[in-house]
C-alpha cells in the first residue's frame, strides 16, 4: 500500500479492532465491523463559472452484532474510543429488542484469490496537486464550450482516495485502498428557438497519466451527442422493431432484470425465478449477462464485498440459461447456499444485495447490420438512447419517454424526436422478441457494459 495511506490504514484498523472488542464485551455473540476512510477534493462548476474547490476527509465505522437470532446495527463518524463504545452499546441495545430471524449470520470468509485485482491505487493521483486538478477542470470546460451551441449547466471534477475495511469476530480481516479521478457534465443544446432537453454524463479513471486524454475525449463525445439533438422532427406511431443503444439497454432492461437475480428476492419468492430454474433457458439464447468485479477500469471494481467475501467474475445468464443468483450471507443462508460476494453497502447501513459491474456480452451481428435488418422490415423506425419513465421490475412492463431518440427512414438518420413514448415488456424484449445483438459493446459511465440490441414488438407513440 502506498505510503500516503499508511497512517490512515493503521488508524482505521486500530479503531475497528476497538469497536469489535467493545461490541463483544457489550454482549454480542458475534460482531462485524465495516470501516472506511475517504479523502476527496472536488471542483464544481455552475453555469460555466468555477466554484471554490472543496475538500473533505474522514473516517466512518459501522458495527453489526448478533445476539442469538437478533441483529443490531449502529455507526459513527469517529475513531474516538468514547464514540466507538457508544456505537457498540447502541448496536447491542437494538439487537436486544429486534425480532428474531434465523437467517441473520456473520461468517468467517476465505482469503482473496491471487488473481483478484490488488492495485487500485495510483500514487500519482494521491499526490495530485490542486493546481493540476484545476488544469484538468479547465481542460474539460474548454472542450465542452468549443461549440457555442452547448450550454454548460453544471459539472464536477473530483479526486478521491479511500480505504475499505471489513473485520469480524470470526477472523475475517479484509482491507482495500482505492484512488480515482471522476468528472461529470450536465448541459443542453441551444440554437435559435430550438432547445434540447438536459443531458448528463460521468466518467472515471484510476490512472493519472491517461486522465487528461479521457477528459477531452469523453467531453467531446458528450457535447457532440447533445448538439446532434438540435435537429428535431416528428415520429410516427407503430408497433415493431426498435433499436436500443447500450445506455438504453442498461437503463430500461438490465436494471429491471437485475431485480430478479437478487438472492433476497429469490428467498422471499417475490421474483420471477427460483432455484429450480437454474440451468434452464429463461431468456433468448442470444443473451449472456455477467457480473465482473475485477475490471480495473470500472467503478465497481473490488476484491471483496460488504461482508468481506472475496468477489469473482460470474455468469448470471449464459446464452439465455439461468446460471446463478447474487447472494449475500443472509440470502445464501435462507436458500441453503454460499455467498457469491454480492453484499453491498457501507459503514452507515446494513448489508444489502447488489451487483458490481454488469456486462451484457457482445453478439455476432455488426452494428451496421442491425440497421440494415430493420430497414428491410420497416421503412422507418426509432433508435432509443435514453429513457425517462417507469419500469415495473415484477411484471417487466415499462413505459416512458424516449429521450434524444433518433428517427431513421430510407436508410439514414433523419433527425432526433421529442416526446415520443415507448412501451413494452422486459421478459419479451430479452426473450422471444430479441432479434439481434451487436458484436460491438460500449461502457456506460465507466461501469456497466452492453451491446446494441434490435428488439421487436415495441410500441412507439409518436409526438
Amino acid at each position: 500500500m502506498s505510503q500516503p495511506l499508511k497512517n490512515e490504514k493503521e488508524r482505521l484498523e486500530a479503531a475497528a479492532e476497538k469497536l469489535l472488542s467493545y461490541a463483544i464485551k457489550s454482549g454480542a455473540d458475534a460482531a462485524e465491523i465495516c470501516g472506511s476512510y475517504g479523502l476527496r477534493t472536488k471542483i464544481s462548476l455552475e453555469k460555466q463559472d468555477y466554484h471554490l474547490a472543496s475538500s473533505d476527509d474522514g473516517y466512518s465505522l459501522g458495527v453489526r452484532v448478533l445476539r442469538g437470532q437478533r441483529q443490531g446495527f449502529a455507526s459513527c463518524n469517529s475513531t474516538e474510543p468514547s464514540e466507538l463504545k457508544e456505537a457498540a452499546l447502541r448496536a447491542n441495545e437494538i439487537a436486544g429488542f429486534s425480532p428474531e430471524n434465523p437467517h441473520y449470520t456473520i461468517q468467517k470468509t476465505e482469503n482473496i484469490p491471487t488473481e483478484a485485482p490488488t492495485q487500485l491505487v495510483d500514487p500519482a493521483l494521491i499526490d495530485l496537486s490542486i493546481q493540476t486538478q484545476k488544469d484538468w477542470t479547465r481542460l474539460m470546460v474548454a472542450e465542452a464550450t468549443k461549440d457555442k451551441r452547448f450550454k454548460l449547466n453544471e459539472g464536477t471534477l473530483e479526486i478521491g482516495t479511500s480505504l475499505s475495511l471489513i473485520l469480524n469476530s470470526l477472523g475475517t480481516h479484509q482491507i482495500e485502498a482505492d484512488s480515482a479521478a471522476s468528472w461529470s457534465l450536465m448541459g443542453m443544446g441551444v440554437e435559435g428557438e430550438t432547445i434540447t432537453s438536459f443531458d448528463y454524463f460521468s466518467e472515471f479513471s484510476r490512472k493519472a497519466q491517461s486522465t487528461p486524454e479521457k477528459i477531452v475525449q469523453s467531453s467531446k463525445r458528450f457535447v457532440s451527442e447533445v448538439i446532434a439533438n438540435l435537429k428535431t422532427g416528428s415520429s410516427q406511431s407503430y408497433k415493431g422493431l426498435v433499436i436500443f443503444t447500450p445506455r438504453a439497454v442498461l437503463d430500461i432492461l438490465i436494471s429491471s432484470l437485475s431485480y430478479h437475480l437478487n438472492g433476497r428476492v429469490v428467498a422471499e419468492k417475490t421474483g420471477r425465478w427460483g432455484l429450480n430454474d437454474r440451468d434452464k433457458p429463461i431468456l433468448s439464447p442470444k443473451l449472456t449477462l455477467t457480473d465482473n468485479p475485477w475490471l480495473l477500469d470500472r467503478s465497481g471494481c473490488s476484491s471483496f464485498d460488504r461482508e468481506g467475501v472475496p468477489t469473482r467474475p460470474m455468469h448470471l445468464i449464459e446464452s439465455g440459461v439461468l446460471k446463478d443468483f447474487c447472494l449475500d450471507h443472509y440470502a445464501a443462508h435462507a436458500l441453503g447456499l454460499s455467498s457469491t460476494g454480492h453484499a453491498a453497502g457501507g459503514p452507515s447501513s446494513l448489508p444489502t444485495v447488489s451487483t458490481h459491474t454488469l456486462c451484457v456480452l457482445a453478439g455476432t451481428a455488426s452494428k451496421k447490420s442491425l440497421f440494415e435488418e430493420t430497414q428491410k422490415s420497416q421503412k422507418s423506425f426509432l433508435v432509443v438512447h435514453r429513457y425517462s419513465g417507469q419500469s415495473d421490475p415484477v411484471t417487466g412492463d415499462f413505459s416512458g419517454v424516449a429521450k434524444g431518440a433518433e428517427w431513421w427512414a430510407d436508410g439514414e438518420k433523419k433527425y432526433h424526436v421529442q416526446e415520443t413514448l415507448i412501451s413494452g415488456n422486459l421478459f419479451d424484449a430479452l426473450g422471444k422478441d430479441l432479434v439481434s445483438v451487436s458484436n460491438e459493446t460500449m461502457v456506460i459511465d465507466s461501469d456497466e457494459e452492453s451491446p446494441t440490441l434490435l428488439i421487436d414488438n415495441i410500441s412507439v407513440t409518436g409526438g
